[in-house]
C-alpha cells in the first residue's frame, strides 16, 4: 500500500474509534466524524523492520475543543487541547495493528 492508503486507513479507524467513544453517531459518514474531531494527520513514516506504517494523527474531542467553553468568546488566546496518537497499520495485510501513544 502506499502512503495515501494508509492515511485513509487510519482516519476511518480513528473515526470508527471516536464514534465508540461517543464522539460521533455510529454509521455516520468518516468524513463528518473526522470534521466534528478537527482530526489531521501530522506525521507518517514506515517502520521498515516491522513492516509497518505509522500514521501520527491529532484531534479535539468536543470537551477539548476551545469553543466548547463557555469562556472561549473571552480570550483570543484559547486554543483546542489536541490529542495525539499513532495508528500503526500493517503493510500487507492492510489491517491497524495498534492504536495509541
Amino acid at each position: 500500500m502506499d502512503v495515501k492508503e494508509a492515511v485513509q486507513k487510519a482516519a476511518a479507524y480513528v473515526a470508527e474509534m471516536e464514534c465508540l467513544s461517543g464522539e460521533g453517531v455510529e454509521g455516520s459518514p468518516v468524513d463528518d466524524v473526522l470534521r466534528t474531531i478537527r482530526f489531521a494527520v501530522e506525521g507518517t513514516k514506515f517502520d521498515i523492520d516491522k513492516g509497518q506504517w505509522v500514521i501520527e494523527v491529532g484531534f479535539a474531542r468536543k470537551w477539548d475543543q476551545a469553543s466548547a467553553s463557555p469562556l472561549a468568546g473571552l480570550s483570543g488566546a484559547l486554543k483546542d487541547n489536541r490529542t495525539f496518537k499513532n495508528v500503526r497499520i500493517d503493510d500487507a495485510t492492510g489491517k491497524v495493528v495498534s492504536y495509541g501513544g
